[in-house]
């Protein structure tokens, strides 16, 4: 059985990676407080300053941090002017775990938010739980899941943590339900409904055939009926 896909490729990639602003998006979204600013040029290096703004800035957008791998070239230009720095002061590879992690740090006090950890693993796993007892489709759970994080004022994790939470969660949801259907269906009433079913697919497959010999007649009937008409035609023209 092929896997459950919460999310296209294109919309897993766009995830998790930064997002992609026109101009005036970018204008507003790195439009930072003074404080944060302030901190930026504070910090030692100017690969550091870039860096946090950037970090300020996707985070602000998103609720997630990123690699600098994928900081996007118009952004960096675009903090750069506002640190008075040139983009080229930015290394992606310069830009190293600890520092980032440091950052993150003031960002997440910043902003109130907490890293996604273990209790608010448990929150959305409760949360999965609920909606697919619902039937809800997995990309609705999956944005519902962000919306819960968010509200509760936690980072959101990779796509590829959260479709696994949400796999596990349909997957529980099929074991509750033919382990409630083991306990409370006797064996005659099972075996009645598998015979049932298997009549089904005998009758579905006997409509098919129904249906097949239908068209066959009605494509024949339209072929007499046209060869009936040259008929006359020819008869009448004859006369």
């Amino acid at each position: 059985m092929p896997r459950m896909r919460t999310l296209s490729t294109q919309e897993q990639e766009d995830f998790d990676r930064p997002p992609v602003f026109s101009y005036a998006e970018r204008k507003q979204i790195f439009s930072l407080p003074k404080s944060l600013l302030g901190t930026a040029q504070k910090l030692r290096t100017p690969n550091s300053q870039i860096g946090f703004l950037l970090m300020c800035g996707y985070f602000r957008a998103s609720k997630r941090f990123f690699l600098p791998r994928d900081f996007h070239e118009r952004d960096i230009e675009a903090v750069a002017r506002i640190l008075e720095l040139s983009p080229s002061d930015f290394i992606p590879s310069d830009y190293v775990k600890t520092t980032r992690f440091r950052h993150q740090k003031i960002i997440l006090d910043f902003y109130g938010f907490r890293l996604f950890d273990a209790a608010a693993e448990q929150l959305v796993r409760a949360e999965i739980a609920t909606m697919v007892r619902s039937q809800l489709k997995p990309k609705l759970i999956f944005e519902r899941c962000l919306d819960l994080l968010i509200q509760n004022r936690m980072t959101l994790p990779h796509s590829n943590f959260l479709t696994a939470l949400i796999r596990a969660g349909l997957k529980q949801r099929r074991y509750e339900l033919n382990t409630l259907v083991d306990a409370h269906l006797p064996p005659d009433t099972r075996q009645l409904l598998d015979d049932l079913f298997g009549v089904f697919i005998e009758s579905a497959k006997f409509l098919a055939v129904v249906v097949t010999v239908c068209l066959a007649y009605v494509n024949f009937a339209d072929l007499l009926a046209a060869e009936l008409l040259q008929y006359r035609s020819d008869i009448g023209r004859e006369n």
